[in-house]
């Protein structure tokens, strides 16, 4: 009767086994799942924390956007009820002023040039003065200086400077002043009233 091995060897060994193998197979099959979707769940948490992260950014990234909106929609409007003035009241001071620069003591002023152009989608026109100046590079340098330090609201578009022979130099500069247009003057009149 007896094979050598003993019965628990013989019987309870294989069936410990497979009952063995059967809490494996269960417990892969229970914690498995739970594994998969801990996981899935952690990773689909760390994607929403980054994308609210990236919501926050574009969020600042906005906010900073509009308030640079808005300091720009205050910068206009200061410009057109401050800086910009009417063709009445600003613009023969205006020319006056860039004359007077040009003659200052030393400079020679050229043939002087005017010009005058609607600015799109703005409230202002554009009046350049085209203005070829003689003299001295110190002389020169300190009329764009002058220009710089005016009180009126005058913009130097472009320069261009050549020496001369003799010591001199020349200067081609062209400057702007921006008027309301007279149909704005009129609207602002009207709502004065």
């Amino acid at each position: 009767m007896s094979t050598g091995a003993p019965f628990w060897r013989r019987r309870l060994l294989p069936v410990f086994l497979a009952l063995l193998g059967v809490n494996l197979v269960a417990l892969a099959a229970w914690t498995g799942p739970q594994y998969w979707r801990q996981r899935n769940a952690a990773t689909r948490a760390e994607a929403s924390r980054a994308e609210v992260e990236r919501q926050r950014q574009a969020t600042a990234a906005l906010r900073e956007r509009a308030a640079a909106i808005r300091e720009n929609a205050a910068d206009v409007e200061r410009f057109y009820r401050s800086l910009a003035g009417t063709e009445e009241a600003d613009l023969l001071p205006a020319l006056k002023a860039i004359e007077d620069l040009a003659r200052s003591p030393g400079l020679r002023p050229g043939a002087r040039g005017f010009q005058r152009e609607e600015v799109r989608e703005a409230r202002v026109e554009r009046v350049a003065v085209t203005l070829p100046l003689e003299g001295s590079y110190e002389q020169l340098v300190g009329f764009l200086r002058e220009i710089e330090a005016s009180p009126r609201f005058l913009t130097v578009d472009s320069v261009s400077m050549r020496g001369e022979s003799d010591g001199g130099a020349r200067l081609q500069v062209e400057l702007s002043t921006y008027l309301r247009r007279a149909a704005e003057v009129e609207k602002e009149g009207r709502r004065g009233r």
